[in-house]
C-alpha cells in the first residue's frame, strides 16, 4: 500500500484511503499489449483510481484506456486534482461506493 507516490494528488488520494483502511495497491499493472499502469487498484473489486493532473488527461488517449478497462471488467474511476485538493472526502465516497 504504501509507495512513493509521483505527485501531491496521488499523496493524498494514498493517505485518504489508507486513513478509511481501504486496500490498494499503487502502480498496479495490467498486463497487454499497451502496458497500462493504474495509478491506485483495488484488484480484487476490479477497480482502478485515476489521479488525473489537469495539463495531463482528458484526451483521447485516456478514453481508449478506460474504454479497455471497462471492456475487461474494472471500474475506472478518474479525479481531476482540483478535486482531490479541494473535496477529497467525496472522492473516498465514490470510491467505498464502488466497492460495494
Amino acid at each position: 500500500m504504501r509507495g512513493c507516490y509521483k505527485t501531491g494528488i496521488e499523496r493524498r488520494m494514498a493517505n485518504a484511503l489508507m486513513a478509511e483502511s481501504i486496500e490498494f495497491i499503487y502502480g498496479y499493472p495490467i498486463r497487454c499489449k499497451y502496458g497500462y499502469i493504474i495509478d491506485f487498484a483495488i484488484p480484487d473489486k476490479k477497480i482502478a483510481i485515476e489521479c488525473d493532473g489537469e495539463p495531463w488527461h482528458g484526451g483521447i488517449r485516456d478514453e481508449h484506456r478506460d474504454g479497455y478497462l471497462s471492456s475487461h471488467g474494472w471500474t475506472v474511476l478518474r479525479f481531476w486534482g482540483k478535486e482531490i485538493t479541494d473535496d477529497i472526502d467525496s472522492c473516498v465516497n465514490r470510491v467505498k461506493e464502488a466497492m460495494v
